[in-house]
């Protein structure tokens, strides 16, 4: 898959005409901003309620007991620098943000130095709010080179560069307090392909509850962590 065929892709994919952005109406609401690219525009389905972005908020707020806004930066060729230099115009009052980026980047061929780079940026943009201790939560680049048919050379060029920054992410969690690396769900999990298409609806729910845990127990913690001040 090449940047034309992705976009050619994207082109003639389902996506919903509305945003993302939604809420759960219950007390002591967890404020979320989800940055992504084609995944946060709920690709491949009619509507947001059965997308990655409001699958992850609804579990958040099952999980807490409580209620959950969300909103989000999200274009289908959003890349890590680019949504950097947005976030800037965005508010800042948040209590998690959620990075699903990644495909337009391996189409970029941006650099493992390059992603880290901007994912810092996001990072300390959003702690120079009214949070300094804002969890960031990063998923996985998902193995886009299993969702279409492609050469097998295309395959591993791909596998190789979603590799490459995946460990990028990972090196971040691992050296900066409050940033959570989640890996993406396996596909071996469930019947996620049904006449050689693949189940969208299935892989947005699986995403959500795997990023919904990671964001649920990081906010749990903090809330304990408040509440005993």
């Amino acid at each position: 898959m090449n940047l034309l065929a992705f976009r050619v892709d994207a082109a003639n994919t389902l996506f919903p005409p509305d945003k993302p952005e939604g809420e759960v109406v219950a007390p002591d609401p967890a404020r979320l901003l989800f940055i992504g690219d084609a995944a946060a525009s709920s690709y491949g389905l009619l509507h947001h309620g059965l997308g990655v972005v409001s699958q992850t908020s609804r579990y958040v707020a099952r999980e807490l007991a409580s209620g959950c806004s969300w909103t989000s930066i999200a274009d289908v060729e959003l890349t890590m620098a680019r949504a950097a230099k947005e976030l800037a115009n965005v508010d800042h009052d948040l209590d998690a943000v959620v990075i699903v980026l990644g495909p337009p980047d391996v189409l970029f061929g941006t650099t493992a130095t390059e992603w880290t780079t901007s994912l810092h940026r996001i990072i300390d943009t959003v702690r120079g709010g009214s949070n300094p201790h804002c969890p960031v939560i990063v998923a996985a680049v998902p193995p886009m080179y299993r969702f279409r048919a492609m050469p097998r050379f295309v395959q591993r060029l791909l596998a190789l560069q979603i590799t490459r920054l995946n460990r990028a992410s990972l090196a971040v969690a691992d050296t900066v307090p409050g940033v959570s690396y989640v890996a993406f769900p396996s596909l071996d999990m469930c019947n996620t392909f049904i006449q050689d298409s693949i189940n969208w609806k299935t892989i947005h729910s699986l995403w959500g509850k795997q990023l919904g845990a990671v964001t649920s127990r990081t906010l749990a913690a903090q809330r304990s962590a408040r509440d005993s001040i």
